[in-house]
């Protein structure tokens, strides 16, 4: 939807969530796309058929057209199963180890090929273990990203999620990250360092969660510092069941020091410590 050169009330449409009745909580979208998988028999060609529709401007590709389930191992060798289970935990308990599928999927040849001939491979801020690193379990995936001359640039999450990364640095994070897309590594990292405003954060204290402390080298011409934050903290919509972070990057501001990394990241970064 946010690449749907479509109408207004398209996009609307797809990004409804209705509020009450049988369906409350479900975004139109997804019945959709839902509905066209039924119809095409292929996920893959679901979403081929969504592009049409909203007459989308580049290309979403599934990591995958093969249902699996997602595992988180944690440090006292206990397994929850889940994406629900594993982002919202019902009561205490160990940090995670590691996260594997079951079971195991190959990943989409045109996801494959996207990453090998890409000229930058962005890791989105998101849950670390329920939305990042699942598409990096994906069979195949993880060698298509050492196989790729791209530079490969994280977006640092905002805050820390509670169940997940409670107490994570950035540091961290990179560190997570960089095992599981090991022997690649990261080529830069991208950093807010605009504090929120008191009453959102103190939101994210009553949650239990908390912003990420920036622990990275400071002399490091991989680290891009910016403010980042956006200025108009996200509100729930009606119908929305999920618990969802009220923090977001600015768009605009992410994606100006994105296209500036994949172009001239030496240059960048000398005028980023300047500024």
């Amino acid at each position: 939807v946010a690449l749907s050169a479509g109408d207004e009330m398209l996009r609307r449409l797809f990004n409804y969530r209705f509020d009450r009745g049988p369906a409350q909580g479900h975004m139109v979208g997804n019945l959709i796309l839902s509905a066209l998988q039924d119809i095409c028999g292929s996920p893959l060609e679901a979403v081929k058929q969504a592009h049409q529709i909203l007459r989308v401007n580049g290309r979403v590709i599934p990591v995958s057209p093969q249902a699996s389930n997602l595992y988180a191992v944690l440090q006292d060798g206990s397994v929850v199963e889940g994406e629900h289970a594993i982002d919202e935990p019902e009561k205490p308990r160990a940090p995670i180890d590691r996260c594997f599928l079951d079971p195991s999927v190959q990943a989409n040849a045109d996801a494959v090929d996207a990453i090998r001939q890409a000229n930058a491979i962005v890791f989105a801020p998101g849950d670390l273990y329920t939305s990042l690193i699942p598409v990096l379990l994906v069979d195949g995936i993880v060698d298509a990203i050492g196989e790729s001359q791209a530079k490969r640039i994280y977006v640092l999450s905002l805050v820390n999620k509670h169940g997940q990364t409670d107490g994570f640095t950035a540091r961290d994070f990179c560190r997570e990250i960089e095992k599981y897309i090991h022997p690649a590594q990261l080529d830069h990292v991208i950093v807010n360092v605009a504090s929120p405003p008191a009453e959102v954060l103190k939101r994210y204290e009553q949650a239990k969660d908390s912003l990420v402390r920036d622990d990275l080298e400071t002399d490091s011409l991989r680290i891009f510092r910016a403010p980042l934050i956006s200025e108009r903290p996200a509100g729930a919509s009606a119908g929305d069941r999920l618990k969802r972070s009220v923090l977001r990057h600015d768009p605009v501001r992410l994606a100006t020091a994105i296209l500036a990394l994949a172009a001239q990241p030496a240059a960048l970064a000398a005028t980023m410590r300047n500024a």
